[in-house]
């Protein structure tokens, strides 16, 4: 049975996605469907553990889901209410001093592109990530799985993430970090494998190049880093001693309609691998076949017109499509 996933989502967000046939910025849109859900990415990963095991994929049937983050105000309460049947464990922590959760806009056009116009959140307290600790690694133990993805509230200084992934490590559990902006190299020390996109990784590293980003990542301490890179698939890049060992795959080609929250399908499709693997070393040998499972699911999630959701048909039907290339050679 596989164990238990923590999503630890810092930032949340009511997600508001807007249809406009053809958007302009400045002159009036007409919507033509509007479509309310819980959002942030680390809601979208959950929203996709929860498919992965309605779908029995992964070794994901007996995947228990924990969701924890900051969360406040009226847009808080919907949020909470939204996610209800979703079969996630919720164990939210309200900061003091009117602290209100955030929205996130999506427009979309009819040809699948997308823009996002996304809030910054609220600052929270020292006081506000040690009770988000307690709270989310109360009933972490060994074989578990700790995912801290999205942004963090402004202000958030980096020992206090760190403070959160090392917590989860003394407890025996294994730790997944998608972040972005200086607390994604700030903080890789603390993480068994970090997904950055590659522009977040650029962001962070100023490496254009997967493999260089990825090499400052794993120098900093992570002990595995996947880059994703849209439909030019993923990298995956682990240290072996002073060796660099990396993979790619790519998917293929499969008709776009909302590309937003694919990389947190990746994060999902990761962390239910290692927690169906409890025994191995991150993901071990079997790092190909996790590598092309993410990329599955991820293509699989551009076929929906909301993030966080999954087309079961497609992942079924490419993910023996995706083979995954030892790239050690460029080394």
């Amino acid at each position: 049975m596989a164990g238990r996933v923590v999503v630890v989502t810092p930032n949340p967000a009511v997600d508001v996605t807007y249809e406009v046939a053809a958007p302009r910025m400045g002159e009036v849109n007409r919507v033509t469907r509007v479509t309310r859900r819980p959002g942030g990415k680390g809601v979208n990963v959950a929203s996709v553990l929860r498919q992965l095991r309605e779908l029995g994929a992964q070794g994901a049937p007996g995947l228990r889901v924990r969701l924890s983050g900051f969360l406040g105000g009226a847009q808080g309460r919907e949020l909470t209410e939204a996610l209800d049947g979703w079969g996630l464990e919720q164990h939210w922590v309200e900061p003091e001093g009117g602290y209100r959760t955030r929205t996130t806009v999506v427009v979309r056009d009819q040809d699948g592109a997308a823009t996002g116009f996304y809030e910054p959140g609220c600052p929270v307290a020292p006081a506000d990530w040690q009770a988000l600790e307690a709270t989310a690694l109360e009933a972490v133990g060994r074989g578990d799985v700790l995912v801290v993805s999205g942004s963090c509230p402004p202000g958030t200084e980096a020992q206090e993430l760190t403070g959160l992934l090392e917590a989860a490590r003394a407890r025996g559990a294994r730790t997944v970090l998608d972040t972005s902006g200086p607390l994604l190299l700030a903080c890789a020390a603390g993480a068994d494998l970090v997904k950055p996109n590659l522009e977040e990784l650029t962001q962070a590293t100023g490496e254009p190049d997967p493999r260089c980003g990825a090499e400052v990542l794993l120098d900093a301490g992570a002990r595995g880093v996947v880059v994703s890179d849209g439909p030019r698939g993923m990298h995956l890049f682990t240290a072996d001693g002073q060796r660099v060992r990396s993979w790619h795959a790519a998917p293929p080609r499969v008709e776009v309609v909302n590309p937003t929250g694919a990389g947190d399908t990746a994060v999902a499709a990761l962390a239910a691998f290692i927690a169906a693997h409890p025994s191995t070393d991150l993901i071990g040998g079997r790092a190909v076949e996790a590598l092309e499972a993410a990329v599955a699911l991820s293509a699989a999630a551009v076929r929906t017109p909301v993030a966080g959701l999954v087309d079961p048909g497609t992942y079924t039907t490419i993910l023996n499509q995706v083979k995954a290339e030892n790239t050690d050679a460029a080394d």
